[in-house]
């Protein structure tokens, strides 16, 4: 009797512990799943350009559209054309080694503002395509020779975006490792000014989403490494505002 009792408390011993490695496995296995979903990469959005879009009926817009489109020209040895199969051109460059994770010294116009409207637009020469976010302005970090700040959106643009055809199939043209902001969202912005018409180009940017750090560019944008942006992923908003603010007021402003 004692010996049947005996392999009756094993056996159930031995089951206890079963039990518990199995409820371990099981959460460990969904925490790995619910990690695996932060770190995914949300899909990239671009701005869409119509292959074929009237000029501004405003004269003065109308110029000011041909420059920046000229701006583009020569982006490839051919023209943007409609392909026979799907197209999504990613050129490969080493931007990023050029740009640092804070590029404070780097940037005309430091700047916190919501992106209001997005829009694409081809290169005069067809064989590039840009991007153009409207900000609103929220607050001026550093602004070095400027007068649009004072507006209560300013217009900032990036290279790449998505060109769509007549037939209504679109093609995308993007840099690796490089995001484009979305509408509705809130980002830090490190602008570089571009020529003397106040016009931006982004250098890099991070989105402040709720109280975490969301770098627009890095590793998750399809990059092949991991770029100096990612060491910023999942930071607390406010530490990362005063890096920020901090690395500002140790650098010295250069006159332009």
């Amino acid at each position: 009797m004692q010996v049947q009792e005996s392999r009756r408390i094993a056996v159930a011993g031995l089951l206890i512990v079963a039990a518990i490695v199995v409820l371990v496995l099981v959460i460990s296995k969904q925490n790995s799943s619910v990690s695996r979903a932060q770190d995914q990469a949300e899909e990239l959005v671009l701005p869409i350009a119509d292959y074929t879009t009237p000029e501004p009926l405003n004269s003065e817009d109308s110029a000011k559209r041909r420059t920046r489109n000229k701006r583009h020209d020569h982006q490839s040895g051919e023209s943007i054309k409609e392909a026979p199969y799907p197209v999504e051109r990613i050129w490969s460059s080493h931007w990023a080694r050029e740009v640092p994770a804070i590029p404070v010294s780097q940037s005309d116009v430091i700047l916190i503002g919501t992106v209001v409207d997005s829009q694409a637009y081809l290169s005069a020469d067809k064989t590039g395509v840009y991007s153009e976010f409207g900000i609103r302005v929220d607050e001026v970090l550093r602004g070095i020779g400027t007068s649009t700040l004072t507006y209560p959106v300013v217009s900032v643009e990036r290279f790449g975006g998505a060109v769509r055809f007549a037939s209504g199939v679109i093609q995308k043209y993007r840099t690796s490792g490089q995001g484009m902001p979305r509408e509705g969202r809130r980002y830090l912005l490190f602008l570089k000014k571009i020529d003397q018409d106040d016009d931006f180009s982004i250098l890099t940017a991070y989105e402040l989403r709720g109280e975490k750090i969301i770098p627009l560019d890095g590793s998750s944008q399809q990059g092949n490494e991991r770029l100096a942006f990612d060491s910023y992923k999942g930071a607390d908003v406010t530490s990362f505002l005063k890096i920020v603010r901090d690395a500002i007021s140790e650098t010295p402003v250069v006159s332009k």
